[in-house]
């Protein structure tokens, strides 16, 4: 499931200008470094250099191969054709060693193989027959000078993105000064009237070394290119001499700064002139390192902090930014939970008594009951119905219906001779069965509670301590998996690590052939890989092609929600009054977790909506700060139960669809069945728990359903039935027209507005009533459909 996207910005052309600058530049560095490789001296005799050079820069630098081949061959051509030749057959060697697919060799060794080859077969020829034993000794130094140079390529030309996210190690540092003394070789014949192009870049680099790193480093500089020239040119102990004497001086006079490297930098060439006349040092050399002194002063500073940064990094700096960020970090997750506990306060800390209470008992012969001489009339073998009438008014009296209360305590009255005191018994007893279903549900609702604290803290905790999944160690663990893969992934940032709402952006190096292989790269291995860590599925969100700083590719990962839901309301109030007891609420609480709600209050008026409304309110408040579902429940049971005078009963159905795996998961507290239309099938989820705040119910279970595309899932109020005809009759109209309507093509909002007006065509709806529509879809990626080019046939 791939997007692709590219970044349209409004200064794209300065981007594609400076962009075309940056390669330009590239372009003339390696033409250069080749041209010069290939004019490098070593024992005062031409090697090949100019093989290694194409050998990396083809396998990790392809654009810039033309630069290098181009710049090899005009480099070549100074020193003779043959040498031109030379090198174009040692190419042409090596392209065919590394492209034989039945014996694969490494780099290092197939240029060797290809330099020692060529060279024989070249000496053969100019020979007629087997060389001398000096010329055979000269190809096999070539052959051995090639190896060295290809391991010390290696270790300098790493991939583009490791110049700018990893630092330069000691073996980076030397390997760049073989190859930067071998290009010195080769630019010896660079001399414009008193000036010297080698020997002015030798001077700069050891005082730039100096400014950097001081002693050690410009000494480091000087030994190994003096050493290196000293040897091209069979004059080792001399300029060996001069150039770490330079070395070290400059770096003791870095204390002095800019002025003191330059100062320190000449006083050896100054002293060596005098002592040793039979080194080079003529007005050329003085000239030379007098520019290369000038120019060093002029060096902006940033550039060598950014060089010092490189080979120096300052980890307390990146430990300190760290630090502030779990600092943050920390912060928010404490404020959060002060939020959350603050909120717990107020509401319910602040309502909570306690009182010691007993346990529920079931309906049996009160004590006047006992000692009356009716008692086997009512309750033994000639039992009238006294208990079918008790347990009425119990009913009844949770309810709130006066009417019914009414008529229940006449039926009594009617049946008992002793109703007054009867009456007073039920009271007592209504009244410690609530404080008994109170006090259930307070201990059940502060064990829920302080286990989401505890999980709180103990979340907090292990973050701190990073003992379980944060960013870094989430990051640390992706990017170890994908090593493991042989992918290369050089930077991994996890934007978001909440379930169902992840998102992590993954930077690659290029493809070798282009960036389609990436995004496949991406679809077949990365994405496997991210399922395996988090358990859940991804998709690839967008696809960047950047080149700055440098050529990679950005692929930006995000949880997959496998499902949508796409949702209707059909909501009327009794004799289309203003107020309606009945509220509802659907949300996303993440892109992964769709909620639904839906309350009725009891009775019609203001006081039932607003009932309604509350109950909503708070279970949102409650899910906002990630309260279990359960916990929530048995939480506004309780608070609700502890109403005054003026509060009422509310149903409530709750249900969370899972978008991701395809789950439903429904708490029911008085609430109507919720049906799930499969085709011909009717999945019917139901619950006997009694409304929120009604009398006491021991458990609010969840149920859980499997969802299929293509599922339609309706919930609605009890207003939906009338209470005159026959309850079944309704139920299966219902859900007949309902299974009708499902299976058209018509939006969902046609749908449910045609299934209402059918059933209202047979059946007349007397109360308040609301009815939820949702349709269950796949997730269709924009890519799925493929359109063919058309092409004319001519």
């Amino acid at each position: 499931m791939t997007s692709i996207e590219w970044y349209n910005t409004a200064n794209v052309e300065d981007r594609k200008l400076g962009i075309k600058k940056k390669q330009v530049f590239i372009g003339t560095l390696f033409f250069l470094t080749s041209f010069f490789l290939a004019q490098s001296v070593v024992f005062e005799a031409a090697v090949p250099f100019s093989v290694p050079f194409w050998a990396i820069i083809r396998t990790k630098y392809r654009e810039y191969a033309k630069f290098v081949l181009f710049g090899s061959l005009v480099g070549c051509f100074f020193l003779g054709f043959g040498q031109v030749v030379i090198l174009a057959l040692q190419i042409i060697m090596y392209e065919c060693i590394m492209r034989f697919r039945y014996w694969r060799l490494p780099q290092s060794i197939a240029v060797s193989l290809a330099v020692l080859l060529v060279q024989i077969m070249w000496q053969g020829a100019m020979y007629q027959g087997l060389p001398p034993v000096l010329v055979q000794f000269y190809v096999g130094c070539e052959a051995a000078l090639a190896l060295i140079m290809t391991l010390f390529m290696q270790v300098l030309f790493v991939n583009s993105y490791e110049w700018f996210t990893s630092h330069w190690t000691y073996e980076k540092l030397g390997s760049g000064l073989v190859v930067f003394a071998a290009m010195l070789t080769g630019m010896q014949a660079v001399v414009f009237s008193y000036f010297s192009l080698p020997i002015f870049l030798l001077q700069l680099f050891i005082c730039f070394g100096a400014l950097v790193g001081s002693v050690p480093l410009a000494t480091v500089i000087g030994a190994v290119l003096g050493t290196l020239i000293g040897v091209a040119k069979l004059s080792f102990t001399g300029m060996l001499s001069v150039a770490t004497l330079t070395g070290l001086c400059a770096g003791m006079g870095a204390k002095g700064g800019r002025f003191g490297v330059a100062i320190g930098s000449i006083l050896p060439s100054v002293f060596f002139l005098f002592y040793d006349a039979t080194l080079p040092l003529d007005s050329v050399y003085f000239t030379s390192i007098a520019i290369g002194s000038v120019l060093f002063l002029t060096i902006p500073r940033k550039y060598s902090d950014k060089v010092r940064d490189k080979l120096f990094p300052q980890r307390e700096e990146i430990l300190l930014a760290r630090q502030n960020w779990l600092t943050e970090h920390v912060t928010y997750k404490l404020e959060h939970f002060q939020h959350f506990v603050q909120f717990m306060k107020e509401l319910v800390f602040d309502r909570f008594m306690t009182a010691p209470v007993e346990e529920a008992k079931e309906v049996s012969p009160m004590n006047t009951c006992l000692s009356c001489f009716r008692h086997d009339h009512c309750w033994g073998a000639q039992n009238n119905g006294m208990d079918k009438l008790m347990t009425d008014w119990f009913h009844m009296k949770g309810v709130g219906k006066e009417s019914a209360i009414h008529r229940v305590e006449e039926q009594i009255r009617y049946k008992c001779v002793k109703s007054t005191k009867i009456f007073e018994e039920l009271d007592t007893e209504l009244y410690r069965e609530r404080i008994n279903g109170q006090y259930f549900h307070g201990k059940k609702m502060i064990a829920l509670q302080l286990r989401d604290m505890s999980n709180h803290l103990n979340q907090l905790i292990a973050e701190m301590k990073e003992d379980t999944i944060s960013f870094v160690s989430v990051e640390k663990d992706i990017i170890e998996r994908l090593k493991d893969a042989h992918i290369e992934c050089f930077q991994l940032d996890v934007l978001n690590n909440k379930p169902g709402a992840r998102k992590i952006v993954c930077a690659l190096a290029p493809a070798r052939v282009d960036w389609e292989k990436d995004t496949t790269l991406a679809e077949r291995m990365i994405l496997p890989i991210l399922y395996e860590i988090f358990n859940e599925p991804f998709e690839i969100e967008k696809v960047v092609a950047c080149e700055m700083p440098f050529r990679h590719i950005q692929i930006c990962f995000r949880s997959a929600i496998s499902f949508e839901v796409e949702y209707d309301i059909y909501s009327m109030s009794k004799d289309a009054t203003l107020y309606s007891g009945d509220s509802h609420a659907l949300f996303q609480l993440h892109p992964g977790l769709f909620a639904i709600l839906l309350s009725d209050g009891m009775g019609q008026s203001k006081e039932a909506q607003h009932e309604s409304r509350k109950l909503i309110h708070l279970m949102r408040e409650c899910l906002n700060y990630n309260m279990n579902p359960e916990t929530a429940m048995h939480t506004l049971h309780y608070v609700m139960s502890l109403k005054q005078q003026d509060d009422m009963y509310a149903t409530l159905d709750f249900a969370l669809v899972d978008l991701q795996h395809g789950d439903l998961w429904s708490w029911k507290a008085g609430g109507m069945s919720t049906y799930i239309l499969r085709g011909k099938e009717v999945i019917k989820v139901e619950s006997n728990a009694a409304p929120v705040g009604f009398l006491s119910i021991s458990a609010v279970e969840a149920e859980k359903r499997k969802l299929k595309a293509g599922d339609v899932i309706l919930m609605h109020s009890d207003g939906l039935f009338s209470s005159v005809a026959d309850w079944d009759e309704q139920e299966e109209t219902f859900l007949a027209y309902a299974q009708q309507v499902a299976s058209t093509n018509n939006t969902i909002q046609e749908k449910l507005t045609t299934i209402m007006q059918s059933f209202q065509d047979y059946f007349e709806i007397e109360d308040d009533c609301t009815v939820l529509m949702l349709e269950v879809t796949h997730v269709v990626p924009t890519w799925a459909v493929f359109r063919p080019a058309q092409y004319s046939m001519s």
